[in-house]
């Protein structure tokens, strides 16, 4: 088949050609859509949480395309280890404000733009940019203090986006690598929006892995009802065939029903690996009937693109040590919540705190996490049968 008109998109935050399995979500936001628009009214922010390839980034970026139509004030941003937040926000938002300086009466956004000035230089990031000449907005977002700060910048951005008759959609990927005072700054500011009646129309949506609610529980205790949990896991049978089938229909092409099965079977409903599937069987197969060898050989070459790029550059990433206890995890079948002090019997360690330092790397690494506390598991998802046949 012409690789050209593959239809099938494996990569970061590359969007599948459907979204299979995420229909409930997207009627969610449709919801907090309707809220903002038909009655100016904002709703309980969410936290969206997945292993690695399951489409996270891909969901946020949809959001962000359905606010954008809609004529929001939109920042989308992801935290980078090493790179403050509030410098991320602050270039992303700048983006943002310029667009909606082009769309709205200035003298609307004139306060807004000077709290944004306020807040920029408050915490040193003078390096954002509006190109507008505003002057600071003294008193509001300038104590240098990063939730205080924040929290004047989200009330003003909701107080506006009201009087514009919009939203304001604040995006945050990999949420799970801000630290624990830019989480406390981001769940405070988020919670004087809820305290407004009714609710300001700012809406943010925080990305990240499966520890990231205990990750902003322990930031604030109240973070747990501050928001709503949403989480996006591997699909089941009946969205993995649709994302298989749907697209190659779309192109007229086909499966055999035996051929289908073999790229469910490998893929377990991975959403990553059933478009690395789908794409090697199009580009093997020689014809638009996709057939039971197309499938086998496809599979392998889908498995062999991922072992060679996404497990492979995280194993290279552990040291020895960490590796014996990625191994030790995955021995207990796919990693999917172990028992720290089972890891370490199994190692022939005398206590679950001897594993104390490789753990506390591998967390760090992105390589496995803490579902809660003494417990692991992988981020990824089938890294235990690559693991498993490492010698």
């Amino acid at each position: 088949m012409d690789p050209v008109h593959n239809p099938f998109k494996p990569g970061a935050g590359l969007r599948p050609p459907i979204l299979a399995g995420r229909d409930s979500l997207f009627g969610d936001f449709d919801i907090v859509r309707r809220r903002i628009t038909e009655l100016g009214e904002g709703d309980r922010s969410w936290v969206l949480t997945g292993l690695r390839g399951v489409g996270k980034t891909v969901f946020i970026g949809e959001l962000e395309r359905i606010a954008l139509n809609e004529g929001w004030i939109v920042a989308k941003m992801e935290v980078r280890k090493g790179h403050p937040l509030a410098a991320e926000l602050a270039s992303t938002l700048a983006s943002g404000l310029r667009q909606a300086s082009g769309r709205f009466d200035r003298a609307k956004l004139a306060r807004l733009l000077g709290v944004f000035k306020s807040f920029t230089m408050s915490l040193n990031l003078g390096v954002v940019k509006l190109d507008l000449d505003i002057a600071p907005a003294a008193g509001y977002a300038d104590s240098g203090r990063l939730a205080p700060d924040l929290t004047d910048l989200f009330v003003e951005l909701g107080q506006t986006a009201r009087e514009l008759g919009v939203g304001a959609l604040i995006l945050i990927d990999e949420l799970q690598d801000a630290t624990a005072e830019e989480m406390a700054a981001v769940s405070t500011a988020v919670h004087q929006i809820s305290q407004s009646s009714p609710v300001l129309p700012l809406f943010l949506v925080g990305a990240g892995l499966p520890s990231l609610p205990s990750q902003l529980a322990i930031a604030n205790s109240y973070a747990e009802r501050l928001y709503q949990f949403r989480r996006l896991s591997t699909l089941g049978e009946s969205d993995s065939r649709a994302a298989l089938v749907q697209p190659v229909i779309e192109r007229n092409a086909e499966w055999d029903v035996a051929a289908l099965q073999v790229a469910l079977d490998a893929a377990n409903g991975y959403p990553y690996f059933l478009q690395e599937v789908g794409k090697a069987v199009w580009n093997f197969a020689p014809g638009p009937r996709f057939r039971l060898e197309d499938a086998r050989v496809g599979v392998d070459i889908a498995r062999d693109e991922v072992n060679s790029g996404l497990y492979q550059s995280r194993w290279d990433r552990a040291t020895p040590a960490q590796r014996d206890l990625l191994r030790a995890l995955a021995s207990k079948g796919d990693g999917d919540g172990v028992v720290v002090r089972d890891l370490a019997r199994a190692m022939g360690r005398s206590s679950a705190s001897a594993l104390s330092v490789p753990r506390d790397e591998l967390i760090k690494k992105g390589l496995v996490y803490a579902p809660e506390r003494g417990v692991l598991a992988f981020t990824v998802p089938g890294f235990h049968q690559f693991i498993q046949a490492q010698d």
